[in-house]
């Protein structure tokens, strides 16, 4: 009898006991924001470094409602908080310096800090879901930090050989982790760009902030400071929020470009991009192209939430594509040997490749784009040499007279 008792006394606890210490809801804050920052290059660890400092100086930390989680590598010869050179993770506090002493001392499996490859997608899945795992949350933000390159991908390691995360290492990353990210921050140069977004599309994302343009320093105290003050904010107003910190830090910058997009509106914008490239190279009537324009047009409108810009980019409508100029009749290697399917998925899901194809090689191929794209094309501002403002070129289009 007493043997049935116990047994029933155990199993009552494996049924109650056990679920009440995993249930994954024990000990969830409001938000868990992820900083994956790859210093590891010596400009990008001067910003970190600068950024940390004034980090310290607000008293910006963890609260009771947030948790401010961050995986920073760093480059040689950087005296600053004791000048360490390998990657650390930190539960960060207010007022807290990033040194060796206050970092995480073991990351799951006996051992702390290492020298990584940030470049790698495993080792950014491993941060993900370590914090995750460790610092569960109703919501969950991650910043990535580094150079970009928009659809050819982002962040160099240059203590791994220069290696490179290419946009699907990034997509293989995210997507294994298992999380659902609320807001996802590409601090890095040109990642708003409608390849980028394509590829993330079976990511779980709700908000996405990026750059059209070169980026430049972001708000990171003030940006930490807005969730700490207000815990209970949306992914959308982050978002926002964000995008208008970013430009009240540079006012005087006439090249800024920072939208907020809520994710699940992306695949419009890419069925209207497909339907639009694929109506053009059937030679229809310009009336025609416009009407798909228009199209493009309020498929972003509906997609982007918010968006700033400098005075070099008031066209700007927060979503870019890659269109680079040929010079002198040549056409960029880029496009032949790299704006491919094996590489990106969206140059030949979209038809959008084809377009390029056809336009670059305007001479064999005479008569299948209106003249008036041309026109149009010459009008627009160039993202660093490579990409143009889709809703800029598709309002071109729109109102060409």
């Amino acid at each position: 009898m007493k043997r049935i008792v116990i047994i029933a006394l155990l199993s009552a606890f494996v049924l109650f006991g056990c679920c009440k210490l995993t249930d994954p809801n024990v000990n969830k804050k409001s938000w868990t924001f992820m900083l994956y920052l790859d210093g590891d290059e010596a400009s990008m660890q001067s910003d970190f470094i600068t950024a940390f400092h004034n980090i310290i100086a607000a008293g910006v930390g963890s609260t009771d409602e947030v948790n401010i989680i961050i995986q920073f590598d760093r480059y040689p010869h950087m005296d600053d908080f004791g000048g360490w050179e390998i990657a650390e993770r930190f539960y960060y506090k207010p007022g807290m310096e990033p040194t060796p002493e206050n970092a995480i001392q073991d990351w799951g499996d006996g051992q702390g800090g290492r020298e990584v490859n940030m470049a790698d997608s495993e080792t950014m899945q491993n941060f993900l879901t370590w914090a995750v795992a460790n610092y569960p949350a109703e919501h969950y933000a991650l910043m990535l930090a580094d150079h970009g390159f928009g659809w050819q991908g982002l962040i160099v390691d240059m203590t791994s050989d220069g290696a490179f995360m290419t946009v699907r290492n990034m997509v293989d990353a995210l997507s294994n982790s298992g999380i659902h990210f609320d807001l996802l921050a590409l601090n890095a140069c040109m990642m708003q760009m409608i390849e980028v977004m394509y590829e993330l599309r079976n990511v779980p994302i709700d908000i996405i902030v990026g750059s059209e343009n070169l980026g430049t320093t972001w708000a990171f105290t003030e940006i930490l400071q807005a969730i700490t003050d207000d815990p209970s904010i949306t992914a959308a107003n982050l978002g926002k929020e964000i995008c208008d910190l970013y430009k009240d830090i540079h006012l005087a910058d006439t090249t800024i470009t920072l939208s907020t997009i809520q994710f699940d509106k992306v695949p419009a914008v890419a069925e209207a991009v497909t339907d639009f490239a694929e109506t053009i190279l059937d030679s229809v009537p310009f009336t025609t192209t416009q009407i798909k324009a228009q199209v493009v047009v309020d498929a972003i409108e509906d997609a982007v939430l918010h968006k700033v810009s400098g005075s070099n980019y008031t066209s700007a409508g927060g979503i870019s594509i890659y269109w680079p100029p040929s010079y002198q009749g040549f056409i960029p290697d880029m496009f032949y040997y790299s704006y491919i399917d094996e590489v990106i998925d969206f140059p030949m899901d979209s038809s959008w490749r084809n377009f390029l194809y056809i336009y670059y090689n305007f001479s064999q191929y005479q008569g299948i784009l209106p003249p008036e794209i041309y026109h149009i094309k010459d009008t627009l501002a160039y993202f660093d040499s490579t990409s143009v403002d889709l809703y800029d070129f598709c309002k071109g289009i729109v109102n060409y007279k």
